[in-house]
């Protein structure tokens, strides 16, 4: 997983490479990321996004006669749908998962979505001032909190929105700072929803465009809601006790018994909260470690923040915790694919192949199948033995340590090295574990090689790239 699982999701949000293209919608300048909003999911939340402005068309509106109040009108409707999905998709709903293909691209396509609602927010006042030219007082009334409630309503909407985003892009903040600044959201688009029923004149002359948007806009709130206040009461939920909790270098340890029902696939990953920890009220997802026919969870965690250096090494066995999952196709895709394999797995990542090293050992495909770990260096590679055990237990399995110290960066060419030919490389389906910046990197290598994006898999779960 990326290097919000595993690594620790309380992982501060450096601002060094993302400002200020954190705010910016990349997807669609970036072919692989790009893929990752190919889904059944993108194209009907596409048609939902754009109905509202289908609707105020097929009314041939006389608003739209003038260019650019047409051009702000478009912007407004655009907005509060886009809030809207927004909050839908910031769900963790089982059904949106699957049309989306897996979580990570539910929350690329969330991600994707806030981008262009901040630009849609920014270009429906923008168009209206300069609809407005010279009318200096009237434009003033779009930029500062000085006009009519209804008006200032969103003001405020966009300035709350843009205060957020800065909170994430610019500054260095926990993960969990983040996560609950993120909770303010639904601020913005009940502000927004108000000013949009209020001051639009085009949505109280057209009953079927009003309803429409009440649709949308309920959904959006009932989201925001669900996921503040429901959540954690409504989904589903096991409650555990850790039966061993370890230290092995920079990683704890935790196992608990596999909970009935908790049906789990090699490579998933689950939600967790452990009551023990007050001040920590959220759930964090992490990627087990462990094989579902063990008969026992394992969670490796990677101590690299506040969250997961000074309090997860605390647990004690016994301690109760709350898991939620499990999530992630990871797992369905390494069962599915029958070619030969790649694994590459940078540092705390290799936990998903860790299941999945253990579940080909116990279940054998005869798949070839190569893994290398890539480590800063060798005294970070806590699971060395363990995976040397299983390539001796499946000879089909060959598994390589990488330490960049010693060897430098990781590189396509080194793969491709180790395994004695291109062609090789080439008739293998590749999986992907770690760092964002490698996982892309080498995806997009392996595409100029021809390998196509749909067999090189990872699931992306940083919050900003």
């Amino acid at each position: 997983m990326a290097d919000t699982k595993g690594s620790g999701p309380d992982m501060r949000i450096s601002p060094r490479k993302r400002w200020p293209l954190g705010f910016l919608p990349m997807e669609f300048v970036d072919s692989l990321k790009r893929m990752q909003l190919a889904s059944p999911g993108s194209i009907l939340f596409l048609l939902i996004l754009i109905s509202p402005v289908v609707v105020w068309v097929l009314h041939i509106p006389e608003s739209a006669r003038d260019p650019f109040v047409a051009v702000a009108k478009f912007n407004a409707f655009m907005a509060i749908s886009a809030l809207s999905l927004n909050f839908v998709l910031a769900t963790k709903w089982r059904m949106f998962e699957n049309l989306f293909l897996g979580l990570d691209r539910m929350y690329r396509a969330h991600k994707a979505l806030g981008r262009c609602s901040l630009f849609f927010m920014i270009l429906h006042p923008l168009f209206l001032g300069i609809s407005k030219y010279p009318d200096t007082r009237l434009i003033l009334t779009y930029i500062f909190p000085i006009g009519p409630l209804d008006v200032t309503l969103g003001v405020l909407a966009l300035y709350l929105f843009l205060m957020l985003l800065v909170l994430t892009v610019a500054l260095n903040i926990p993960y969990h700072w983040w996560h609950n600044s993120h909770k303010v959201m639904g601020v913005v688009l009940v502000a927004a929803g108000l000013h949009a029923f209020w001051a639009g004149s085009d949505i109280a002359k057209y009953p079927i465009l009003m309803v429409w948007l009440l649709v949308l806009f309920a959904a959006g709130v009932f989201s925001w809601l669900y996921m503040l206040l429901l959540f954690k009461y409504v989904a589903r939920r096991y409650k555990v006790r850790l039966k061993k909790v370890d230290l092995i270098g920079p990683i704890t340890e935790v196992h608990f018994k596999k909970p009935k029902g908790f049906d789990f696939l090699p490579g998933q990953y689950v939600f967790i909260r452990f009551p023990r920890f007050e001040g920590y009220k959220e759930l964090f997802p992490f990627s087990i470690s462990s094989d579902p026919a063990q008969g026992f969870v394992r969670l490796s965690i990677k101590r690299s923040g506040d969250y997961t250096s000074t309090k997860v090494p605390q647990l004690k066995k016994g301690d109760s915790a709350i898991v939620m999952g499990p999530y992630g196709m990871f797992g369905s895709e390494y069962l599915k694919h029958q070619r030969d394999m790649v694994w590459i797995a940078g540092g705390i990542g290799i936990t998903p192949f860790l299941s999945m090293a253990k579940h080909e050992s116990l279940n054998p495909t005869g798949r070839k199948i190569l893994l290398v770990w890539v480590v800063k260096n060798k005294d970070e590679a806590f699971h060395h033995r363990e995976l040397l055990k299983e390539a001796a237990a499946n000879r089909k399995f060959h598994y390589i340590l990488w330490s960049s110290q010693d060897k430098g960066r990781l590189s396509t060419k080194d793969v491709v090295d180790i395994l004695e030919h291109e062609d090789h490389v080439r008739d293998r389906t590749v999986f992907l574990c770690g760092p964002p910046t490698m996982m892309y990197g080498i995806s997009k290598d392996m595409h100029k090689m021809g390998i196509p994006y749909r067999r090189t898999v990872f699931e992306d779960f940083n919050m900003l790239d």
